[in-house]
């Protein structure tokens, strides 16, 4: 019944903001996501380009617009305040529609799937909508597409417009600096049950650094005193960045970054270096960047994700993991005789 009733609502008022003849000229594409994740929706963006031109209106969040800035002209850009958000980032108020509103948007293409942008575009006087959302949405759409996983986390956002769309890969040819024995750890992710606990992080730069240049970079989360003073103790370079574009600087600068399933490694892979990925509840096979420069290790216990299955049964941790065993269960030598056997050898000579 809920399903009946919200279609006949969203259908309603798609009919009706049609209604009016207004000046609609734009192509946006809605692509509100964190780091990661926002990389992963390159291949679909540039197929995007491809197909009508380069100026394509990106509408994001705050923290991703320096990585689409990589990518995508800067004045073709739109990030959302982060105080337009609400009820845990779900839902969009009236000042991102009017946000949209003022790009004057003639095509919609929605990349993010999620109730989120389901608020932002359902009033919208754009003459076609489509892209992927959870079904209780589909009537927004002039196009529909339902979630559909594919064989990588990319494949969600290209499968969300190939029916539309012919599809283009992506590839990055970014030239920087690189330092030939500069190692760089990233420590954090998107969530704290992807993360390998940070003291073994520190015990593997003590480590690393008898032989490598070793920094490690934290986000704008809250550094102790206590912290500090035992890194400094130990002698380790550390920097904390409270910024994307800071973030990016420093990957920038190094040869190899180690971290989680996160942001980092695949901001640190688009910059063309090498990667190590730590995983825990998440399925590699989902996630690993593209290339041959990219490596991992992943703790298998009972609760591993399946070969078709994304994330654990604990939907990545997030719904309560009751121990953590797989990132617990992973020594600082599993990680650093695994590093030393496929890649410290390739990079550093």
């Amino acid at each position: 019944m809920l399903q009946l009733v919200l279609d006949l609502v969203f259908k309603l008022i798609r009919i009706i903001a049609k209604i009016l003849p207004l000046k609609r000229e734009n192509i946006c594409v809605i692509a509100i996501h964190k780091l990661g994740d926002s990389i992963f929706t390159f291949d679909a963006l540039n197929s995007i380009k491809k197909f009508y031109g380069d100026d394509v209106y990106v509408i994001c969040s705050t923290d991703a617009e320096p990585i689409f800035e990589l990518v995508h002209r800067k004045n073709f850009l739109l990030s959302i305040p982060k105080n337009y958000f609400h009820f845990g980032d779900r839902y969009l108020d009236i000042k991102a529609r009017k946000l949209l509103r003022s790009l004057k948007p003639k095509v919609i293409i929605d990349l993010t799937g999620v109730m989120t942008s389901a608020s932002l575009i359902f009033s919208s006087r754009a003459k076609k909508i489509f892209g992927f959302n959870r079904k209780i949405f589909r009537n927004i759409y002039d196009n529909f597409t339902g979630f559909n996983l594919g064989n990588h986390s990319r494949e969600i956002y290209i499968n969300a417009i190939k029916h539309v769309i012919p599809i283009v890969d992506f590839n990055y040819d970014h030239n920087c600096a690189d330092e030939s024995d500069k190692i760089l750890i990233a420590p954090f992710a998107g969530w704290k049950s992807k993360e390998w606990p940070l003291m073994r992080y520190i015990e593997l730069a003590i480590r690393l650094k008898k032989k490598y240049k070793v920094h490690i970079v934290f986000d704008n989360r809250t550094i102790s005193e206590t912290l500090k003073n035992y890194l400094n103790d130990n002698q380790i370079n550390f920097i904390k960045v409270e910024h994307v574009s800071e973030l990016i600087k420093e990957i920038e600068s190094c040869t190899l970054l180690i971290g989680n399933d996160s942001g980092p490694v695949q901001i640190a892979a688009l910059l063309g270096k090498y990667t190590f990925s730590i995983y825990g509840p998440t399925n590699p096979k989902f996630h690993l960047p593209k290339g041959e420069k990219h490596f991992y290790i992943q703790k298998k216990i009972v609760c591993t994700p399946t070969s078709d299955e994304r994330l654990c049964f604990t939907d990545g941790g997030k719904n309560g993991c009751p121990a953590f065993e797989c990132l617990n269960l992973l020594s600082v030598d599993d990680v650093y005789n695994t590093l030393k056997a496929n890649l410290l050898s390739e990079i550093f000579f």
